[in-house]
């Protein structure tokens, strides 16, 4: 020791001195068991050449490739959100609900299975988690197999395959279609109780969602802590940009599997004579359950071989102590590095125990912290605002610019693909190298919320004329035409050779043949329709003068969804620089200990009154604005058509308020952040002096006064 003290007062030492002090260091600070918790493996299997897999950089891709997997769950529902309205026959309302479930398992679990799991073994943890989300993706495509493709794809397939059997203008075949005189007759089953929601399809759907939630609780709290804790301060934005490009390719990829499912027809043995244009058409939306459920319990299987703690972590506390030995000699200080490696160990037997008093405590901590306080605000808010839009925002794409449902997805996907990779990739390099100040950081924060308002604003204003349709719909009067033909509601568009006008169904159209062996079908005989517009004489006899409809929209002349797609890339794009800045923040407002708490509690409050609530409220909102319904045994199903500009202002307008409001908790933010130690500048210091005060030992160590920043915050 004497020799050590020595080494201390001349000066800077050689590299091998200071290894060799390291070495000395860690053989004081960690016993045999801390060594055994840094070996990859599972029970027994522990073997040699599997420990050179035990760093920082294979943890951080086993935790963005689980994280790509997993992150397409939650985009993948909500890309398919709509075809699973039309087959089950719910209202936006219910799937809002269905999407509560995620929520309402982290509202309850998040805060114990965060606070718990943080002082176990945290990969294993993540692991049993994972393996949770698997099941949910299986469980998610049960509806299919229970229920089947559904009686409107059974009706669809059956008059597609009568056509080779009986020809296009057959009766069989004409009896399926929606024709003047001629309607197919509802199925309503054995009692009658047919039509309507089917309760056991949103039961297992909401089950599957509620154990997603469960999995994301543990994943994404007690994940991210774990890379913090074992990476150097300095070295995390580039880690986090790096965890956030790679993660951010799951959701994108998640509107693409979605997009290409959807294209394919709900029952892949059989081909229905409709194009993906036309709002009958009912994908494959539960393929790509069973994809991503593999594909988790693959990945996931990988984190139970991660060790409690990585080697490097163990290397990076020794250092730690030679440091502050050094930083003690130069003030002058007596104490040798035997005294802070007692110190840290001591530290590290008093730290806190996972109970229940010690659970209160750290909330005390949390809740009396006001940059934490004002970021959980900010960020709830600003989640319930977004979470409505983004869960239905596939769903206006397809009403407002009338896209199909994998169009609406690849487009959605696009959006997100980009823009986030390049602005997250240009905010870590800046905060990596050029480390601005927490005044800087924060008050960026201000400046990204106020432009997502005006974003919001903008895009109420972009959008596309208002369908006008002849038939059953508010504001458009019944044609003399197709008075007397006892239509029907149900809703299947179809439009006239002028390419412009739009029935309501053939029916109103005044048609009375269909061949539906061509595609999309070609309903003949409208008596609305002659054969270069409507037809003014409605009582000419010559059936050689009345014309044809196709099924499906009217090709949509207005092109806007190129300026919406374009102004959401370039904001997303500057919004993302800040996606590494803010989650240094919510890191950094807390102490080493509160982690894994903070981002619990903080999943608690934005799956209780954001997640939860925004799709519901969204839903809710968004069934005001529909014109027609589907109505199918006396029950209400579905809706089918929505009013073009209320939709889009209901979409808009809400999270623009929202997002304003939340502003106010990064104003709090920025006014307590001049002290946040966003790089770990003063970790030393802090730790130290954590440390002493673990113990119980009340004399400063180092003549300088050490400052922790959490301690009044």
């Amino acid at each position: 020791m004497e020799q050590r003290s020595n080494l201390l007062e001349t000066g800077p030492r050689p590299t091998e001195t200071r290894a060799t002090d390291h070495d000395e260091v860690g053989q004081l600070l960690h016993d045999e068991r801390d060594r055994k918790n840094t070996r990859c493996g599972v029970g027994p299997f522990k073997p040699s050449w599997l420990q050179v897999l035990a760093r920082k950089e294979v943890y951080l891709l086993v935790y963005c490739i689980v994280g790509i997997i997993h992150g397409m769950f939650f985009t993948y529902t909500v890309s398919v959100i709509s075809t699973i309205e039309k087959r089950f026959k719910l209202t936006s309302k219910q799937t809002g609900a269905i999407l509560t479930g995620n929520d309402i398992s982290q509202v309850f679990l998040s805060l114990f299975l965060s606070y718990y799991g943080n002082y176990g073994h945290r990969p294993r943890w993540m692991a049993v988690g994972v393996m949770l989300a698997a099941g949910s993706g299986f469980g998610a495509a049960l509806p299919h197999f229970i229920y089947g493709p559904g009686e409107d794809a059974v009706t669809l397939a059956r008059a597609a395959a009568a056509v080779g059997d009986a020809g296009g203008n057959s009766t069989e075949t004409n009896a399926e279609q929606e024709l003047c005189f001629s309607h197919p007759a509802e199925n309503c089953g054995p009692d009658g109780s047919g039509g309507g929601a089917y309760v056991g399809a949103i039961i297992l759907f909401f089950c599957s969602q509620f154990f997603v939630g469960i999995a994301v609780s543990i994943f994404y709290s007690i994940g991210v802590s774990y890379l913090d804790d074992n990476i150097n301060k300095k070295t995390y934005p580039v880690y986090c940009s790096i965890s956030f490009m790679l993660r951010i390719l799951g959701p994108v990829l998640g509107f693409f599997v979605g997009g290409k499912c959807l294209s394919t027809w709900i029952d892949p043995n059989e081909a229905p004579l409709l194009t993906t244009e036309d709002p009958r058409w009912l994908g494959a939306w539960w393929i790509g359950y069973l994809f991503i459920g593999s594909g988790l319990i693959f990945s996931g299987s990988l984190l139970f071989l991660f060790p409690r703690k990585l080697p490097a972590t163990l290397r990076r506390e020794a250092k730690r102590v030679v440091r502050q030995a050094e930083r003690d000699r130069k003030e002058g200080g007596d104490r040798g590095l035997s005294y802070f490696a007692s110190l840290a160990r001591q530290s590290k037997d008093s730290q806190e125990k996972p109970t229940l008093p010690n659970l209160k405590k750290a909330l005390k901590r949390l809740f009396t912290n006001k940059i934490w306080v004002g970021n959980l605000y900010n960020t709830t808010v600003f989640v319930l605002a977004s979470s409505g839009y983004w869960s239905f925002k596939p769903k206006y794409l397809e009403n407002q610019f009338r896209k199909s449902s994998s169009e609406a997805n690849y487009y959605t996907g696009i959006t997100s693909l980009v823009s986030l990779v390049v602005g997250t990739a240009i905010g870590g390099t800046v905060l990596r190298w050029a480390q601005p100040g927490p005044r800087f950081v924060t008050g960026y924060n201000i400046f990204i919320t106020l432009l997502f308002v005006c974003s919001y604003v903008s895009l109420m204003f972009i959008g596309c004329p208002k369908l006008q349709i002849i038939g059953p719909v508010a504001g458009s009067a019944i044609p003399d035409c197709s008075s007397n033909c006892g239509c029907s509601e149900k809703y299947s568009p179809v439009c006239s050779e002028d390419q412009t006008t739009l029935f309501y169904s053939p029916c109103f159209a005044g048609c009375t043949a269909a061949n539906v062996s061509s595609s999309p079908i070609v309903y003949s005989n409208c008596r609305c329709v002659t054969n270069a517009t409507i037809q003014d004489d409605y009582s000419a006899q010559n059936s050689t003068l009345f014309g044809s409809v196709t099924s499906g929209y009217c090709p949509e002349p207005c092109n806007n969804v190129v300026y919406y797609i374009i102004l959401q890339c370039i904001v997303k794009t500057i919004a993302s620089t800040g996606k590494v800045g803010s989650s240094l923040i919510t890191l950094r407002a807390v102490s080493d200990e509160d982690k894994g708490l903070a981002l619990g509690l903080m999943t608690v409050f934005t799956s209780l009154f954001g997640f939860s609530l925004g799709p519901v409220i969204m839903g809710a909102i968004i069934d005001s604005a529909c014109l027609v319904w589907d109505t199918s045994c006396g029950k209400t199903g579905n809706c089918w058509l929505y009013d073009s500009d209320k939709f889009r202002t209901i979409i808009h307008l809400v999270p623009a308020v929202l997002v304003f409001v939340s502003v106010l908790g990064d104003l709090v933010v920025f006014y307590y952040s001049r002290q946040m130690d966003l790089y770990g500048d003063r970790e030393d210091q802090v730790q130290l002096e954590r440390a002493r005060r673990l113990v119980g030992k009340d004399t400063p160590v180092c003549k300088s006064q050490i400052r922790d920043p959490f301690a009044d915050t």
